[in-house]
C-alpha cells in the first residue's frame, strides 16, 4: 500500500519530471516527499530555471519561485534552495528539516568522489543494497588517485553483495580492497566470503597470498563457524523445523515464511 500525501496547496496541470528516478510530481508537497526520501540523489543541477518556472507557473506561487530564482542567480548553496522548497510546502517536521540541512551541507564543498561514496555508504546503512551496488561501481569508474580510499570503496561493494547473498562478488571484491588498502578487515571479509560459498581452495589461496599463519586462518574459520551458531539463527533453524514436523499445516506455515523472506530481500533490493 503506498502513502498518502495530503496535499494543501496547488496541483499543477502539468508535472514537473523527475528524470533521475523517472517520476511525475503534482505538487509541492510531492516534491518535499521526494526530496525527503531521496536525498542523497539530490545534486547541484536541481537547482534549474525548469523548476522555478513550473513552481511559478503550475503552483501559482510567484514568491517562492521568486525566492529560488534569487538563491540560485545568487551563487546560494544547494541546502539553501531545498530548504526553500521545504518551507513552503510545510510538508517536513523542524527536526527533518534540521538533519536535510545537516546532510546537504555535509555534502557541501566535496569532491564529486566524495559525495559519491557518502551517497553509496548512505544507501548501504538504509539497507537500499542495489542503488549502494549501483553508486560504489559508479565511483570506481571514476580514477582515484588514493589506492587505500578506493580499495575501502571495493570493500564497501563487497559487503553490499554479501548482504545481497552474492558472497562470490563478494569475496571478489574484498580480494581487490585487500590488494589496494592492505586492511586485514578486508582480507578477514574475503575469508569468509570464500568460506560461505565453501570454496576452500580460494580460502586457502588468499590466506596464503595475505601470509597470515596457520593460527590466523584458523581463528577466521571458527569465527564463522561462531557465527553460525548465535542465538537468533539457532532460533530461526528450530523454527523451520517445527514447521516442517508440524502434520497438516507444514504447507501452509511454510509458504507464510517463505513469503516472509522473499518481502524482506526484496525489500533489500529494492531501488
Amino acid at each position: 500500500m503506498g502513502e498518502l500525501i495530503l496535499c494543501g496547496q496547488q496541483i499543477a496541470a502539468m508535472p514537473y519530471y523527475i528524470e533521475t528516478i523517472s517520476l511525475n510530481v503534482y505538487s509541492l508537497e510531492e516534491l518535499s516527499y521526494y526530496v525527503e526520501n531521496n536525498l542523497y540523489l539530490i545534486e547541484p543541477d536541481f537547482m534549474d530555471e525548469e523548476l522555478c518556472a513550473w513552481v511559478e507557473n503550475e503552483l501559482k506561487m510567484k514568491e517562492t519561485a521568486a525566492q529560488l530564482r534569487e538563491i540560485k542567480q545568487s551563487g546560494g548553496t544547494l541546502s539553501e534552495f531545498v530548504l526553500c522548497i521545504l518551507l513552503a510546502s510545510g510538508y517536513c517536521s523542524a527536526e527533518t528539516l534540521k538533519n536535510i540541512r545537516q546532510t546537504l551541507q555535509e555534502m557541501e564543498n566535496k569532491s564529486d568522489f566524495e559525495c559519491g561514496k557518502i551517497r553509496a555508504d548512505r544507501y548501504m546503512e538504509n539497507q537500499k543494497y542495489v542503488c549502494a551496488v549501483n553508486e560504489y561501481r559508479k565511483l570506481l569508474r571514476e580514477p582515484v588517485d588514493n589506492p587505500v580510499l578506493a580499495g575501502d570503496v571495493w570493500h564497501n561493494l563487497g559487503t553490499a553483495y554479501a548482504r545481497q547473498f552474492f558472497f562470490e562478488k563478494a569475496a571478489n571484491c574484498y580480494s581487490h580492497a585487500y590488494e589496494m588498502n592492505q586492511n586485514k578487515k578486508s582480507l578477514k571479509a574475503c575469508l569468509m566470503a570464500y568460506r560461505c560459498i565453501r570454496d576452500e581452495r580460494g580460502f586457502k589461496r588468499k590466506a596464503a597470498a595475505g601470509f597470515l599463519s596457520e593460527a590466523e586462518t584458523e581463528e577466521i574459520a571458527a569465527e564463522l563457524s561462531r557465527m553460525s551458531r548465535m542465538e537468533e539463527i539457532c532460533e530461526f533453524e528450530t523454527k523451520l523445523d517445527e514447521t516442517f514436523e508440524a502434520e497438516g499445516q507444514w504447507q501452509e506455515e511454510t509458504t507464510c515464511l517463505l513469503e516472509e523472506w522473499k518481502k524482506e530481500y526484496r525489500k533489500n533490493c529494492k531501488i
